[in-house]
């Protein structure tokens, strides 16, 4: 083989590898891209669990303070006295 042959070789498999690399590089992009789309939508998530938390115990709190105000209303009702606070 000529010393032309082998460069042109090596050429072209240096030329494959660089062409391979930049394929790797936009697919590990296009991964990251992903990710911190991911990441971001976990926060808000997070975010929308924890209102969503509070949001519970108000209306728990709520309901809590409803029924006691019925059970004062039935009291009423019947001619009892609620018991002082």
């Amino acid at each position: 083989m000529s010393t032309g042959v082998v460069l042109t070789a090596v050429a072209l498999a240096l030329a494959l590898v660089i062409a391979g690399l930049f394929r790797l590089l936009g697919v590990l992009d296009s991964a990251e891209l992903t990710l911190r789309r991911l990441v971001a939508d976990i926060r808000a998530t997070r975010k929308d669990v924890d209102t969503a938390g509070e949001l519970a115990a108000a209306v728990e709190r709520d309901a809590a303070h409803g029924q006691a105000a019925l059970d004062r209303l039935e009291d009423l009702k019947r001619g009892r006295r609620p018991p002082e606070l």
